[in-house]
């Protein structure tokens, strides 16, 4: 009885290799994620100075030309975080679709990892019943002997 080899051996690797593609993914995208989190607050802690800046001068009084720099520059960082948090959002998204992967991707693994071990589990089985046939027959044969 030969050694035992798992004829899905390849597909198995191959899982295994999009999975760890797929959680490096994941992997990047947290990343990814955690920057757009820093960036949505230090653009929002930016024009929450700004606003307050602006605040101040208005108080102590400013020229119009100067309120409207003011005005617009708060204007554009208000845009930006609202971008910010579309793109975060959107890596949010994309989050949760990369873990959906991965656990699809860990499934089909874990399945193929399954058979195998109930595959190797039969055949340890079956090695084991053919050894102790062998071993039997050599006692009835030592007997035999004895007995000649």
């Amino acid at each position: 009885m030969g050694g035992f080899s798992f004829r899905l051996e390849k597909v198995l690797r191959y899982r295994a290799h999009l999975e760890r593609k797929v959680r490096l993914q994941l992997c990047e995208a947290v990343t990814r994620m955690k920057e757009q989190e820093t960036l949505v607050q230090h653009l929002g802690g930016q024009r929450v100075e700004a606003a307050q800046g602006l605040a101040d001068e208005r108080s102590r009084g400013i020229s119009v030309y100067r309120d409207q720099i003011h005005t617009a520059f708060l204007r554009r960082l208000t845009e930006q975080v609202a971008e910010a948090h579309r793109e975060l959002e959107k890596s949010r998204e994309r989050l949760e679709l990369l873990k959906t992967l991965l656990r699809l991707a860990a499934t089909k693994k874990k399945s193929l990892e399954s058979l195998r071990d109930e595959q190797f589990r039969r055949f340890t089985e079956a090695a084991d019943k053919m050894e102790q046939k062998l071993l039997d027959e050599f006692v009835v044969i030592r007997r035999e002997r004895q007995e000649i």
